[in-house]
């Protein structure tokens, strides 16, 4: 039986991926900041005849990480895929988003991706074993738009950082892919924050976008798909979705194209969609 960890299970892309790969015989550590969800996703899958457990993580603390290796590769071996999908949102212009809320994005969507996938290659080397890495990035790689700077600054990160790892591993048994997604129906949006604005205007902002994004985008099957796809034919990159295809060829074909087209986003065209989301959904609190 494969073992698989999955960071971020206790919902979304996480809790998908963590119940399709379940129920494709693997043991599954759903890893979450969040006891409640992760158990939940945990019951899930036993439910199903499926094989899981949960442990508590903090992806943005370094010391947690490493507990969490060592605990994992005591109780089940070195696991043979890991999947680093855990992220936040934090809208805001470049300038509203604090130093603080820069170096939460980075510390959290792009070095925890990072330092998860060193802890657990080196366990792999070190044990003589294959495996593979899953990255979970997102369109926000490709386009250099104003909405959110900090999120696809770091989702960038992630995905360039994933294909220097594979550029070093790929040859010694080890898969990395890093996957893509577009629009997804996740709770990224209603747990996300509108920086350079009090908590009362943050979380408006939030359950209005959340309202929207309820009824706009994909299942997050569609990425445990995509991830269980990357897996099965070791793929570097993996988009998700129609706006995902065109974003990652557009920036390879035209870059210049497509800094022009991600121009046409700004903050005050941000805000007024997701008030327009919040009338035309609900979630106007």
């Amino acid at each position: 039986m494969t073992v698989t960890v999955v960071t971020g299970a206790g919902s979304g892309i996480g809790r998908a991926t963590a119940s399709r790969l379940a129920r494709k015989g693997s043991a599954v550590i759903v890893a979450d900041i969040n006891e409640a969800t992760g158990t939940e996703t945990v019951d899930l899958i036993r439910n199903k005849g499926g094989n899981a457990v949960f442990r508590r993580l903090d992806v943005a603390d370094v010391e947690d990480w490493e507990s969490f290796t060592d605990w994992t590769c005591s109780e089940f071996g070195v696991p043979d895929v890991v999947i680093n999908n855990a992220g936040i949102l934090i809208g805001g212009g470049f300038l509203e988003q604090s130093g603080a809320d820069w170096r939460r994005m980075i510390q959290i969507n792009m070095m925890s991706p990072l330092i998860g996938s060193r802890l657990f290659v080196e366990r792999m080397v070190d044990a003589g074993r294959r495996g593979h890495i899953v990255n979970v990035a997102s369109v926000g790689a490709f386009l250099p738009t104003a909405i959110a700077p900090s999120y696809v600054t770091a989702k960038a990160g992630v995905w360039l950082g994933t294909q220097a790892l594979r550029q070093e591993f790929g040859g010694k048994g080890i898969g990395v892919s890093a996957i893509c997604p577009g629009l997804i129906r996740t709770s990224l949006a209603a747990n996300g924050t509108r920086a350079g604005v009090d908590d009362t205007e943050s979380s408006a902002w939030s359950a209005k976008l959340a309202a929207g994004h309820r009824y706009i985008g994909r299942s997050p099957d569609r990425v445990a798909i995509a991830i269980e796809r990357a897996i099965r034919w070791n793929l570097s990159t993996v988009p998700v979705g129609t706006e995902a295809w065109a974003g990652y060829y557009l920036s390879r074909i035209s870059p210049s194209a497509m800094r022009g087209l991600s121009g046409l986003a700004s903050m005050d065209v941000a805000d007024w969609g997701v008030s327009l989301s919040g009338k035309i959904f609900g979630g106007s609190r």
